[in-house]
């Protein structure tokens, strides 16, 4: 089977959620199955050492300046060149016409939802691109594939896709990258390279408005208010501008020092991180899995999450549970696990065991389960005779 994998932007140097899963999830698939052949479908950019071509690997650079272009003329025709079988693709999307068979990951149907003014142009185009064209292409998709539980259902609610269609595969966890024995040395260099205080609070997410970063920064201000030896606040995704503006929005005095805002962390760089810090905060309020959340656990960092979306899911009884929309609730459980070191400790166990249940392999198992699934389905339907087979070429008696 020629198997062909949409990720547009897999090159790119800062990698998000969909281009590290779908790196893992390929090169688990490489390891699992060389029997099959796998071509990569990518844009040009600068990071295009992270996966190498091998004897069963090919990748191929398709065109298009925008995700429109490439996802909607390129990608379908560099597919039907390279004569897969059948073509995933894992961003959401997915081209309206496919000469090939179509397996879609749809992280979330969050883009379904109502779309906050105050998400960057960017975002809102994205929100928009993908609200009319999901509802279109999922439904001719051969199969679905979907993150947790709690998403399913929100698919079937929102797009009407029948439950059958739809599998759900957790995302995995590479237990040799996100891990908690960085030694010291280790710990210093990342310590040291981003300007890192000796205790602090980590909160990863950006500026867009389900990551939670406004209610964040204020919960945060409640916690430094009432703790007179509070920790500082270290928020890799949010600029010192937009913690200025909420400030302001606040009108609550707090010395923006406590705010330490390195930029974006490497990947090398992030399992460092998250040893280094004392409580990892993530009150999204949507997600589809909350992958940060995993690694955390995994790195052995204590977590706030929301009791929201799919996240009790996949946090079980290993992190802090908080409603998302009540910042004392926030501010409140960072002051409990904060001075609480019983606690932590058993957050920070529970959570070592809670990320052992993500794995890449069990991950690339039932993708390729899906594949070879759809890939027979197909090829019956192939066998199946035509209206000419039928009425023109039969034999007659």
């Amino acid at each position: 089977m020629k198997i062909g994998i949409e990720v547009q932007r897999l090159f790119r140097k800062k990698k998000f959620g969909i281009e590290t899963s779908s790196l893992e999830l390929i090169k688990t698939l490489r390891e699992l199955e060389p029997k099959h052949e796998f071509v990569i479908f990518a844009k040009k950019d600068k990071d295009n050492q992270c996966l190498e071509p091998s004897e069963h690997l090919s990748i191929r650079t398709v065109g298009g300046k925008l995700f429109i272009d490439f996802e909607q003329f390129f990608l379908p025709l560099a597919a039907h060149r390279e004569q897969v079988d059948i073509l995933h693709c894992t961003g959401n999307t997915a081209p309206l016409f496919s000469s090939v068979p179509v397996v879609q990951t749809l992280h979330d149907v969050i883009f379904m939802d109502a779309i906050p003014s105050s998400d960057t142009l960017y975002q809102r185009f994205g929100n928009h691109y993908r609200r009319r064209l999901v509802p279109i292409v999922t439904p001719r998709s051969k199969a679905v594939i979907t993150v947790s539980q709690f998403e399913r259902e929100r698919i079937v609610q929102r797009l009407g896709i029948s439950r059958d269609k739809i599998h759900v595969v957790y995302n995995g966890i590479n237990e040799q990258h996100f891990k908690n024995t960085f030694t010291v040395s280790e710990q210093n260099s990342v310590r040291e390279k981003y300007k890192l205080p000796e205790n602090f609070i980590l909160f990863l997410g950006n500026e867009a408005t389900r990551k939670n970063p406004g209610r964040v920064i204020e919960a945060y201000i409640k916690y430094a208010s009432a703790n007179r030896d509070a920790m500082p606040l270290v928020t890799p995704g949010l600029s010192q501008t937009f913690i200025a503006r909420k400030l302001k929005q606040l009108s609550i005095p707090c010395d923006p020092l406590r705010f330490v805002t390195p930029g974006y962390i490497a990947d090398a760089d992030l399992p460092v991180l998250y040893n280094l810090c004392n409580i990892f905060l993530f009150p999204s309020l949507s997600e589809g899995f909350g992958m940060p959340l995993v690694e955390a656990m995994a790195c052995g960092a204590p977590a706030i999450t929301s009791t929201t979306s799919c996240l009790p899911e996949i946090a079980g009884n290993a992190a802090v549970l908080v409603n998302p929309l009540k910042v004392d609730e926030l501010a409140s459980g960072i002051t409990t696990l904060a001075s609480n070191e019983e606690l932590r400790r058993k957050k920070i166990e529970a959570g070592l065991l809670n990320a052992k249940r993500f794995s890449w392999l069990r991950t690339a198992e039932s993708v390729l389960s899906i594949y070879e699934k759809v890939y027979e389905e197909a090829r019956s339907v192939q066998k199946r005779p035509g209206f000419f087979d039928k009425h023109v070429f039969a034999p007659r008696h």
